[in-house]
Formats: structure tokens, C-alpha cells, sequence
């Protein structure tokens, strides 16, 4: 009972509590159903403990809720984050977009550039439009110039049509007209003109006697020169973008804050087998650096897989697979037993008829190379890392039973065998001498001193087999 004044555990017969003194009630059962909370009364000290562990609990669910805010700020932050790499290469994706449509407007503008026009006027005077080359003239101007468009003559003299043949521009002897340098002779006079090479004696129109110009090739240095500018800005930009791909690229690749695996440590069976350990980071690429030579280890978007081949020996072996994502990496450690943990059996018990049987017991376990043993009247057969195949003789005796154990190292599992047969407590018959009467059929009573038909057999002096329950067989 309690004290009625510290509320402490003391015993019944004690009239004055061996704490504080105080003299307890005579008629405590009056007492305390006058007082019903002293049932619910606690001392002061246990009062304590229970204030310091309501106030341990309030402080454990503030910790928690601070812990559940942070990780959701940590949420929104990362949430950002993702937002803004979004943003940037969205960014990227149009600046690179903006490079390739400024070097198409560079291509046709150089393209333009390089086609050359020359426009003839009605009188056979003739414009070349031609910026970039320099301009010799001898009395009347004459400017070499490749020519791309034949001769319209104003007399509607025929004029022969050279192609796309470079052309150079020259003034004929005897008429002063401008005509192509591989004509052999003029569209407009008919005069025969010097060869018909590439190169033409240009003759000025303001008189000069017999005198000759230096003969001029095709004028290409200034189209080659363009050409060979554009290809150096095409190939500087095509420089300058895979730089800046591999440059994003390690960048994407390093900028990993964190890396986890979902589990620290692995187990793998004695035969091996395949495992699954999924992995998280914020970084857009993680790999393997080191593992274990007995191991082969890959890679998918989920995480790592883990090829472990059989052990052979008696000893465990272990070993550690490093993942690294840019500048961070976890470890993850590896253990392969060599024998098994656990062994689990399909069947817990077998019960087989008089006659012979077979049944396929299945094996759940982490080990192999199974040690099985049975007793004589059974044979195994089959065995392998799944199961076996369980053959029981037929029996020609009396109920047998037995075990069937299966091992690996310290680790064991039984399987209990049950098989019919003639009934050991009745011989076969199915009957049994009575217990009541001891199989005389009668009973006798002392206190009239006279014999009565047993209640239990009937007079029969034998009763059903309990065991067998009148069969014979059990």
C-alpha cells in the first residue's frame, strides 16, 4: 500500500510509514475510498522523473520539427538550384543557336562577295564591278576582271560562249571594243585577235604605236584569300564551341555536393549472384574508382550492380566499392561468407503411407554445397543450391519416423519424416486389452460383493486401439 503522506510503497501490516512517520489509518479500505487519488498519487521523486522525461519528449518533437523545417528548406533550395541550371541552359541552348545563325549570315555574305557582275551598257562600253582589285588605265580604262556572262555585241555580230572559263577583260586592236581574252577574234569587227591562250597583249586605245601591256593572268588571289578567311573563322568558332562543350561538360561533371549510397554495407552468399545498391547524388554523373578484383561492378541511372563470383575457399572475404561524383565520394563495404547464414526448407515435416514415395523439397539460403544427411529406409538425390529429391522405401514393419538434416557450417535445418506402418501398441489388430476389466469382461463391486459386464469393453475385454484408433496401421 501507500503511504497517505509521501505516497511511497510500504508494507500492509505497518502502522507508521518507515519514511516520513506518518501513522496510517486503521480502516484503510474506508480511507481510501474516501481518498480515491491516492490510487494515482506518485512521490515527489517520481514525480520528477516523470517531468524530466515529459520535458526529454517535448524536446525530442521540437528537435524534430526544427530537423522536418530544414530539410524542407533544403527542398526549396534545391528546388532552385535545379530551376536556375534549367534557366542557364536554356540560355546556352539560344546562344549557341544565335553563334550557328551568325555564321550562316557570315557564309552567305562571303558567298556574295565572291560573285562578280559585269554589266555592258548598249554603245559596247563595259562596267566591271569589282571593289577590292586595282585599276591600271592606258588612255581608255580597261580593268581586267573575270567575266561570267558573254558578250552582248551592239552590232548582233555572234559572240562565241566561253562557260564559266576564267576571262580577262582587253580592248581589240582595231575597233577599241572590249572583248573576252580567250576570243580568237573579235564579235564586233571581225578582227583576228592575238592567240587564244590565257593571256592577251592589251593594246591602249589612245595611240601608242605597236606597244604591248604585260600580259595578265586570271585575278583569283583576292577570292582565295577571301575563302581562306572564312575558313579560319569557321574553324575558330567550331574551336572556340568544343571548348566551351568541354568545358560545360566537366563542369557538369564536377559540380556534384553530395553523393550516398542507400546502404553501407553488403552481403553476398558463398555462390555469388548479382546485387542491386542504388545511389544518390545531386551531380549529373557518378563511377566506380576502386572495388574489390573478385568483383565486377556497373553502373545504371539507379546506381551500382554487383557481380560477385563463388567462393571456394573456407574463409570470408571482404572489400570496399569507392563511387565518386566529381570531388565527393561514399564507400560501400563488401562482405562474401563463406558459409551460410540461414537455411529455410520448403517442407517442415513429410508424411509418407506404407508404401514407398518420393517429394521435392525446396532450399532457401545464402549458401551452397549443402551437407545432407537421412535415415537408412531414405535416399537424396538431386541436390543443388535450390533443393534436393527425397525417396522413402516402403515399409513392412512398424510406424517409423526420422530426420533429415541439411547443413552448411554451423547452420542447420531439419525436416521431419513420418511413414506408417503396423500399429506397435496393438500388433496390427486394431484392439487392445481393456484397462478397466484387464480384458476378463467384468467388473467386480466390492461393496455388494457381486460382478457386473464392464462399462468399457462391453464384456468384450478389449477395446479400440487409442493409437491407431482401430486400424491397425499407424
Amino acid at each position: 500500500m501507500k503511504c497517505i503522506n509521501c505516497y511511497r510503497e510500504i508494507k500492509d501490516t505497518v502502522k507508521f510509514c518507515t519514511y516520513c512517520g506518518t501513522k496510517q489509518p486503521a480502516d484503510r479500505a474506508a480511507y481510501e475510498r474516501e481518498h480515491p487519488e491516492l490510487a494515482d498519487a506518485m512521490p515527489d521523486e517520481d514525480v520528477n522523473v516523470f517531468i524530466k522525461q515529459e520535458q526529454e519528449r517535448l524536446e525530442q518533437e521540437r528537435q524534430e520539427q526544427e530537423r522536418q523545417l530544414a530539410e524542407q528548406e533544403r527542398l526549396r533550395q534545391e528546388q532552385e538550384r535545379q530551376q536556375a541550371e534549367q534557366e542557364r541552359l536554356r540560355q546556352e541552348q539560344e546562344r549557341q543557336r544565335a553563334m550557328q545563325l551568325q555564321q550562316q549570315q557570315q557564309q552567305q555574305q562571303q558567298q556574295q562577295q565572291q560573285q562578280q557582275n559585269v554589266v555592258y551598257d548598249i554603245t559596247g562600253e563595259s562596267e566591271i564591278l569589282n571593289q577590292d582589285q586595282d585599276h591600271t588605265s592606258y588612255g581608255k580604262p580597261q580593268i581586267p576582271h573575270p567575266v561570267n556572262n558573254p558578250v552582248v555585241p551592239s552590232s548582233g555580230a555572234i559572240v562565241p560562249n566561253y562557260g564559266n572559263l576564267p576571262q580577262q577583260a582587253a580592248h581589240c586592236p582595231e575597233c577599241g571594243q572590249m572583248v573576252p581574252a580567250m576570243a580568237l577574234s573579235c564579235p564586233y569587227c571581225g578582227a583576228p585577235l592575238q592567240g587564244g591562250d590565257s593571256t592577251v597583249a592589251l593594246t591602249p586605245s589612245g595611240g601608242g604605236g605597236g606597244s604591248s601591256l604585260p600580259p595578265v593572268t586570271p585575278s583569283t588571289s583576292l577570292d582565295r584569300g577571301k575563302n581562306k578567311t572564312a575558313l579560319i573563322a569557321i574553324a575558330t568558332l567550331l574551336v572556340l564551341g568544343i571548348l566551351g562543350i568541354l568545358g560545360y561538360y566537366l563542369y557538369q561533371r564536377n559540380k556534384a555536393t553530395y553523393i550516398s549510397a542507400e546502404t553501407q554495407t553488403v552481403s553476398l552468399a558463398r555462390k555469388g549472384g548479382e546485387k542491386t545498391v542504388g545511389v544518390s547524388t545531386d551531380g549529373n554523373y557518378f563511377e566506380v574508382t576502386q572495388s574489390p578484383d573478385w568483383l565486377t561492378v556497373s553502373t545504371n541511372e539507379r546506381g551500382i550492380i554487383i557481380n560477385c563470383t563463388p567462393l571456394s575457399g573456407e574463409s570470408d572475404r571482404s572489400g570496399t566499392i569507392v563511387i565518386k561524383s566529381g570531388s565527393k565520394s561514399t564507400q560501400v563495404a563488401v562482405t562474401q561468407r563463406a558459409h551460410a547464414t540461414f537455411i529455410r526448407l520448403s517442407e517442415e515435416t513429410v508424411e509418407q503411407g506404407r508404401d514407398e514415395g518420393d517429394h521435392n523439397i525446396s532450399i532457401e539460403s545464402d549458401g551452397s554445397d549443402f551437407n545432407i544427411t537421412a535415415p537408412d529406409y531414405c535416399s537424396v538425390s538431386n541436390v543443388s543450391d535450390q533443393g534436393f529429391s527425397l525417396h522413402i522405401d516402403k515399409n513392412h514393419g512398424n510406424h517409423r519416423s526420422g530426420t533429415v538434416k541439411v547443413t552448411d557450417g554451423h547452420i542447420e535445418a531439419t525436416l521431419a519424416i513420418s511413414q506408417k506402418g503396423i500399429c506397435s501398441s496393438c500388433g496390427g489388430r486394431g484392439k487392445v486389452t481393456c484397462s478397466r476389466c484387464g480384458g476378463y469382461g467384468e467388473e467386480y463391486d466390492w461393496e455388494y460383493d457381486w460382478y457386473y459386464v464392464c462399462s468399457s469393453c462391453g464384456g468384450d475385454g478389449e477395446v479400440r486401439c487409442s493409437k491407431c484408433g482401430g486400424s491397425g496401421i499407424r
